[in-house]
């Protein structure tokens, strides 16, 4: 798997600004020689070097170099007619993903989750100590296939029973039909779960809370569409491009902007409670207890 492209970063922040090798060694506390090395890629900075890197490109707030959005910009420009994804991760992935890393509990089972863009992807990572993002080419051949949800009350089911919220329950129908459609499928396409959501499905599974009043819950948040791929065909079709480092001013930016959204969705939410809270069924009504 591809790890940072220091020496076209480095490259490329230092002819952003206009400097020689020398002064931007000397911007960031390192040797002239150092950076030489950087950028014929003889050597790999440690890991406090990359944060000074990075976080003399992107200034306090990125509105110098953001350099990771610009590359996001650039390789949306190069894909064709390929997906342009994104994963953000605290670990280092070393070998080509596949359901065998797939950490539980997921929204939809095993498999290796992408989302649409980079905010989304380093949203979920930037309160982690080593995050950064993946980038990825995903060009799904037409045998594959692949099965779309949106905020509904199929996705709903889909959540709840992979994150277990349904045990104690026999599936309906309707659910083993949904739990059929994901386990055949080669890759999916849904909306984002966060543990606001998580929160909101709690409420339904105590009881406290009717499906629809869930589900308008459910719709107020806007966290986008997420990748799943789960099965081997489908990695076959996925090639990793490019990783991008986070650096502490911008882990800090997105976590703010993470904050702004969850209070306004959070707001949202709890009107729609408040309006449809006398209509829909609860999950007694909906499922019949196995014990």
């Amino acid at each position: 798997m591809k790890t940072f492209d220091v020496a076209k970063d480095v490259y490329l922040i230092r002819k952003f600004y206009g400097l020689t090798q020398q002064q931007f060694a000397k911007a960031i506390g390192a040797s002239r020689l150092s950076v030489l090395r950087w950028e014929k890629s003889l050597t790999f900075p440690s890991k406090n070097e990359l944060e000074r890197i990075y976080s003399y490109a992107y200034g306090e707030d990125g509105s110098a170099l953001d350099i990771n959005k610009a590359k996001e910009m650039l390789h949306q420009d190069d894909r064709g007619e390929r997906l342009l994804l994104f994963h953000g991760t605290s670990v280092d992935i070393l070998t080509n993903p596949d359901n065998a890393h797939s950490v539980k509990p997921n929204d939809f089972g095993s498999g290796f989750y992408l989302g649409s863009n980079l905010s989304q992807a380093a949203t979920w990572v930037c309160q982690r100590d080593k995050a950064s993002v993946y980038v990825f080419h995903f060009a799904p051949e037409n045998t594959l296939k692949g099965v779309s949800f949106r905020v509904d009350r199929r996705w709903m089911y889909a959540i709840l029973h992979y994150r277990g919220a349904l045990e104690g329950y026999e599936p309906n129908e309707e659910m083993k039909k949904i739990i059929d459609e994901v386990e055949g499928s080669d890759y999916l396409l849904a909306p984002i779960a966060d543990n606001q959501m998580y929160d909101i499905l709690a409420m339904f599974q105590r009881g406290e809370i009717t499906d629809e009043a869930c589900l308008h819950s459910l719709s107020c948040s806007s966290l986008g569409f997420q990748y799943v791929l789960k099965s081997d065909r489908s990695f076959a079709c996925l090639e990793c491009i490019d990783r991008f480092y986070l650096c502490q001013a911008e882990k800090q930016n997105y976590l703010n902007v993470k904050l702004a959204q969850s209070r306004n969705d959070e707001n949202k939410a709890h009107l729609a409670r408040i309006q449809y809270r006398r209509k829909g069924k609860f999950i007694d009504e909906l499922f019949k207890r196995t014990r």
